[in-house]
């Protein structure tokens, strides 16, 4: 106590002064309006500034739930498209026993390369999140790849960018098939083949899955044409079109399955014998 006093004592000038201060700020504000209006001005926009200050931290830390919240919505709305295109393309009955069919993971992309000739993707989901080989990959934009191999807690794609990919594919405005590969090249660039000459065309025309494939649903989006030509004597064109998802911003994919993809895959195998 004795100490304090001494401390008080000793600046009391100092003391004073800052008491005198406040008692003039205070008399300035409560009686002049335009001072009052700026400091009240004033302690607004500081508070605000705290509380988003405050806001912004709350929101990162609740950022990974978030993103796990939209993926859930987005794979609602991915079955719901999905059974929008069964019901587009079958009668009521056949549509009740297919609704629902296409199974749906989310998973983030952890590995991601893009300058070799055959490119794969990383993902954090495996075979304890129910995912096996063979199973398709796509975004919201459009189709990324299949599932080649899978261990407990991750699985490796092999993406649209690699030699051995090809996609069962067809241009909605002509009705024709054709398979989307990669030369290696361009990753902005896949090239469309088997389509024939005298196919109608045109630049900026969408290219979509078949569905002959069960891997994809029919219509998930693939690409779009930027060019295309007829080599002399050829009978198909020579077609390059950019894929609808970039390969340069991957982050969030679904991972999707058809319980009977197996089944399918089978007894086409079993057909070959007859071949």
């Amino acid at each position: 106590m004795l100490d304090a006093l001494r401390i008080i004592v000793k600046n009391g000038a100092l003391v004073l002064f800052l008491i005198l201060q406040i008692i003039c700020f205070y008399w300035i504000v409560k009686y002049n309006q335009r001072q009052s209006q700026i400091y009240f001005y004033s302690g607004q926009v500081y508070s605000n500034l705290i509380s988003l200050q405050y806001q912004s931290i709350l929101n990162y830390f609740s950022l990974q739930q978030k993103n796990d919240s939209l993926a859930e919505e987005n794979k609602l709305l991915l079955k719901r498209t999905f059974d929008q295109i069964n019901k587009s393309n079958l009668d009521t009955q056949l549509h009740t026993l297919s609704k629902n069919l296409y199974e749906i993971i989310p998973a983030n992309v952890v590995n991601n390369s893009l300058v070799k000739r055959n490119n794969t993707i990383t993902l954090d989901k495996g075979s304890n999140d129910g995912v096996s080989k063979g199973m398709g990959v796509i975004t919201v934009q459009g189709v990324v790849g299949i599932i080649t191999d899978v261990s407990e807690h991750f699985s490796l794609v092999l993406s649209l960018l690699h030699s051995k990919s090809r996609i069962s594919c067809k241009i909605p405005k002509s009705g024709f098939i054709g398979t989307m590969v990669w030369d290696g090249k361009d990753p902005m660039k896949l090239q469309l083949e088997d389509i024939q000459r005298y196919a109608l065309i045109n630049i900026g025309d969408s290219i979509v899955t078949s569905g002959y494939s069960i891997i994809f649903p029919q219509d998930i989006s693939v690409g779009k044409i930027t060019s295309f030509h007829v080599e002399p004597g050829a009978f198909t064109y020579t077609i390059e079109a950019t894929p609808t998802q970039s390969f340069f911003n991957l982050d969030q994919v679904y991972i999707i399955n058809h319980p009977y993809r197996s089944e399918k895959e089978n007894l086409e195998h079993q057909s070959e014998k007859y071949e």
